[in-house]
């Protein structure tokens, strides 16, 4: 009797890697457009984050309002309190900060609300939709 064996299982996908850009000050161009700059992003570690379920999205859009975008949530550690803030650029699923000519480039989330609980801290990112050059998605 053969078992199934499906090349990804909850247990090797339950931990991923998650890479932080601060935010840093905000500064402005010749025509007084605002620039965000980020410092250079750290790698935090493995992390246990996960999109939220359909009880949790409607608990997040009454708080922060109707969104189309990807929300995910982690828990992390209370020794890690302040490694992670609000509007904090994040590295999910895959992406890295390699190759980047900014700072913050290829980052695709941003950390949307940082909630201290019990034991542990809670952190919703929103994904970044970025578009081409077109104004496409």
């Amino acid at each position: 009797m053969n078992k199934f064996n499906a090349p990804n299982h909850i247990f090797q996908n339950w931990n991923k890697d998650l890479y932080i850009a601060s935010k840093n000050d905000v500064v402005y161009d010749d025509y007084l457009n605002e620039i965000v700059t980020y410092s250079k992003p750290f790698y935090f570690g493995r992390v246990n984050y996960q999109p939220l379920t359909t009880k949790q999205m409607e608990a997040f859009i009454k708080a922060y309002g109707e969104t189309d975008n990807n929300i995910v949530s982690c828990l992390i550690n209370y020794t890690d309190d302040g490694k992670i803030k609000i509007f904090d650029k994040a590295y999910l699923y895959g992406a890295n900060p390699s190759n980047e000519t900014n700072n913050g480039d290829n980052a695709n989330y941003v950390v949307r609300a940082y909630k201290r609980q019990n034991t542990k801290i809670m952190i919703l990112f929103e994904e970044i939709i970025k578009e081409d050059n077109n104004g496409e998605s």
